[in-house]
Parts: structure tokens; C-alpha cells; sequence
């Protein structure tokens, strides 16, 4: 029997407020559409990101849309990606005869006009042992909950929980790294975390979200 290859297409969405595609997998060759909804209807830019599976790789933008206009594919993936415009709330991202390097963890995103809904701290080096405090802010002056999630950086890693909070209220970190994650809260829309004394299973990708209540 001759092997085949696989391309792994694992989705995570970036903001809780938006709903994905299940993870998959597809054979080497075969075109896939992953979808993206909003749980609301609002004037929005969407976006798709890609995170590949090779270790020390980077998030990678794949594509931006606005509300009533072309989805713009970024350089370098025009070849074989596609994506639908923004419609009814929802984007479908097109991937053509995938490819195996095309195998990773995509993220669909959402912002307002006025830019992203979320700011977080930049990527940062650190070192062992050394304290590390990670900021995100949200736009949006209203009440909402906050969250703060890690992708460890093995191969087939899955996104996990790490700090939830809600307005004026004390974070609740999740039991695995209440050691040395620490968090006040959300306090005007803002959450930090803090970690203390870094090791080096730390490493990862570091994502925040928000969520409406409502």
C-alpha cells in the first residue's frame, strides 16, 4: 500500500463571539472550505489566519474583507486560497488543492472599522526564570468578559484556557497554571497576566478574546 499525505486543517477561533469549521482532515490534493459565522449581526473586517505546523513557526494573515467588498488574499497565497466576501456575517475561506505544507491551525478574527476590538502586548523574548506581564485591551466600552488562552508551541498542540475574567471581577485562572500565572482581573475594559519565573514549557502563542454577554 502506497502512503498518503495528509493536510491537518485545525480551527480555533480567535474571538469567542465567532464560530468555525471542526477540525479536519484532508487528503494531499483535495479542496477544502472552511467557514466562519458571527453570533451577531454588526458592521465588521474579517479575517483568516494560519498558524503552520512546524515548529517555531508564526501566525501568518491569509486574508482581510470588509463588509461590502472584495476579500483581499494575501501575497504568496493567491495560488491556491480563495475567499468568499463578507456575507450575512459570515466568510468562507477556499483552500485549492491543498497542499501538505498547507497543514496548521487557522484562525478566523473579527475587528471593527476602527481597527482591531482587541490590543495585546507584542511578541516578546524571555528569559528563563524572568517575569513576564502580557496586556490586552478592548475597544469596546461595554461590559464584557475576558479571557486569555496559550497554543503551546509541540507539534498538534491544542489551544487551552488560561485565565477568565469578567468586568470588576477576580480572574479566574484555570488549575494547571495557578502556580505562577497570576491576574487581577478586568478593570476598564483591560486584563493582564502575569508569569512568574518562566520555564521553558511556557513558550507558546498567547491569545486574548473577549466576549459579549449578551
Amino acid at each position: 500500500m502506497v502512503p498518503c499525505c495528509f493536510f491537518v486543517a485545525m480551527l480555533a477561533p480567535l474571538v469567542l463571539a465567532l464560530e468555525q469549521s471542526p477540525d479536519m482532515v484532508i487528503k494531499e490534493g483535495q479542496s477544502v472550505n472552511l467557514e466562519c459565522s458571527q453570533k451577531k449581526s454588526s458592521n465588521t473586517a474579517m479575517y483568516w489566519f494560519m498558524l503552520p505546523s512546524e515548529k517555531n513557526s508564526s501566525l501568518t494573515q491569509l486574508v482581510y474583507a470588509v463588509e461590502g467588498a472584495n476579500a483581499v488574499v494575501e501575497k504568496g497565497f493567491e495560488s491556491h486560497f480563495k475567499s468568499s466576501k463578507i456575507k450575512g456575517d459570515s466568510i468562507t475561506l477556499s483552500i485549492e488543492h491543498a497542499f501538505l505544507n498547507d497543514s496548521g491551525t487557522y484562525y478566523c478574527a473579527e475587528s471593527d472599522h476602527s481597527g482591531w476590538a482587541l490590543q495585546q502586548s507584542p511578541d516578546s523574548v524571555v528569559r528563563l526564570g524572568d517575569t513576564v506581564t502580557l496586556q490586552c485591551s478592548a475597544s469596546a466600552n461595554n461590559y464584557i468578559h475576558m479571557y486569555w488562552y496559550k497554543l503551546p508551541m509541540e507539534k498538534d498542540a491544542r489551544m487551552q484556557p488560561v485565565v477568565y475574567s469578567m468586568e470588576g471581577s477576580k480572574a479566574d485562572i484555570e488549575k494547571e497554571f495557578q502556580n505562577r500565572f497570576q491576574s487581577n482581573g478586568t478593570r476598564n475594559n483591560h486584563l493582564a497576566m502575569q508569569i512568574q519565573h518562566a520555564l521553558l514549557n511556557d513558550t507558546g502563542t498567547y491569545f486574548c478574546a473577549e466576549q459579549d454577554p449578551q
